[in-house]
């Protein structure tokens, strides 16, 4: 009995620090990433796994990621859904393709950069620090 109570005191503690972490991220990013994905798209396919990547390498910065996915009719209403909610229903109804990557300023809702498959994991890292950073690379 005493091992579990320790262990729901563990888990709680767990539980209220990732709470915290939650709150203290910014409500107002100062830029969106957002990936255009289908499941079909093989432009999407050949960008494997960069725009979870950039989600890690990037937790700590006031950047949302955004995945619209276009695959179907379900996940497209779902992205419709979330592109009005953070603003961009413009954008996303310009940008129906997919295999693509867009770098927003959330405050002006305008389109910084264009990310495709051509660009690596490195240099979409290098880009959205750029913006992000004001550094020139």
């Amino acid at each position: 009995m005493r091992v579990l109570k320790i262990t729901l005191l563990l888990f709680a503690i767990v539980l209220t620090q990732t709470a915290f972490k939650s709150k203290s991220k910014s409500v107002n990013p100062d830029y969106l990433v957002v990936k255009f994905h289908a499941d079909w798209c093989g432009n999407c396919v050949a960008m494997g796994s960069s725009f979870e990547d950039l989600q890690e390498i990037f937790k700590e910065k006031n950047i949302e990621f955004v995945k619209f996915d276009l695959t179907d009719k379900e996940t497209t209403a779902r992205s419709e859904s979330k592109a009005r909610q953070i603003g961009i229903s413009d954008i996303l109804n310009d940008n129906r393709k997919t295999g693509f990557i867009l770098i927003i300023d959330n405050t002006s809702k305008k389109v910084l950069y264009k990310l495709t498959k051509n660009n690596d994991t490195d240099a979409m890292e290098d880009k959205i620090r750029e913006f992000y950073e004001g550094k020139s690379y």
